[in-house]
């Protein structure tokens, strides 16, 4: 079935993007009526977006095909999943943003694919910690810290090679000041993450099996160890191939537990944070999505 209603979320604080906006506009009000199609553009309050975007999606008629077009990065389309999340409306990702690490999984690279061909409709599963959506993963320890390493100029020059560039820095901090979280059975980690998706931070693979339609998480942790041997586990997932590690912790499952009570868990690399431990599962099937028709 054809879309009959559009809503144009823009990560606004780039000019570019709304030029972008302005685009899918002309596109789709060549397919509809004008007053179909409509744009939002980013706030720096995320509860503000995440209502504005339920609201629209609440107002549809029992008749409509919605569709929300998310023009932004990763932290845009977990905004836009929480009001898309277990409805009927698709989800189209325009890649805009430093990571894209969600767009590339529906094999997503160029900006301007939906005015290019008709697109193909897909399931997505996605994570959540009670309320709270991540469509790429959750973690604590050094992706919470990464955040802080990385700059202004960082982001902007290297784009989604910042992450990594974040990582090699965090090796090089003093053993005092490196992340620790104890699990339940006393053990010490230095990174959790809980993922539905391949790759986080611009491509940084954890989850190497992972599937849009996942009903598992894949988790991945780094223990407490000195730093050469840590650089052995950057090497294997540099190679893409964590799970080859024998250093790393890889494995699937259903629930997993995140942090402790002296750390927070970090969503999507987005500003949110959540207090620890809280433990993460999966909602199957639980987005509508648009792709090309090709993932990875």
């Amino acid at each position: 079935m054809q879309t009959t209603k559009v809503l144009i979320y823009v990560k606004s604080l780039v000019a570019l993007n709304r030029q972008k906006a302005a685009v899918y506009r002309e596109f789709f009000t060549e397919q509809l009526a004008a007053s179909a199609v409509e744009i939002l553009e980013s706030s720096a309050k995320r509860q503000q977006d995440i209502g504005q975007l339920k609201q629209w999606v609440s107002a549809l008629a029992s008749n409509d095909i919605g569709e929300l077009v998310v023009i932004g990065g990763d932290g845009s389309v977990n905004i836009a999943a929480h009001a898309c999340v277990n409805t009927a409306v698709r989800l189209s990702v325009v890649p805009a943003g430093t990571g894209n690490d969600f767009a590339t999984a529906l094999g997503i690279v160029n900006w301007r694919w939906r005015l290019q061909e008709e697109p193909v409709l897909r399931q997505r599963s996605v994570g959540c910690i009670d309320q709270h959506i991540f469509i790429n993963h959750a973690g604590a320890g050094i992706s919470v810290a990464l955040r802080d390493l990385q700059s202004t100029w960082s982001k902007r020059w290297l784009k989604r090679y910042s992450y990594l560039w974040a990582l090699v820095r965090y090796l090089f901090v003093r053993p005092r000041r490196r992340c620790l979280i104890r699990d339940e059975q006393g053990r010490a980690w230095e990174f959790q993450v809980a993922a539905v998706n391949r790759a986080i931070g611009g491509g940084i693979i954890v989850y190497p099996a992972a599937a849009l339609d996942t009903q598992v998480l894949g988790v991945l942790q780094v223990p407490k160890v000195s730093r050469w041997r840590q650089l052995s586990a950057l090497f294997w997932i540099l190679c893409k191939r964590p799970d080859q590690s024998r250093l790393l912790g890889c494995h699937e499952t259903a629930t997993f537990t995140l942090a402790d009570n002296t750390n927070i868990i970090e969503l999507d690399g987005d500003a949110i944070e959540l207090q620890g431990p809280a433990t993460a599962q999966v909602i199957h099937n639980a987005l509508n999505v648009y792709t090309q028709g090709r993932t990875q």
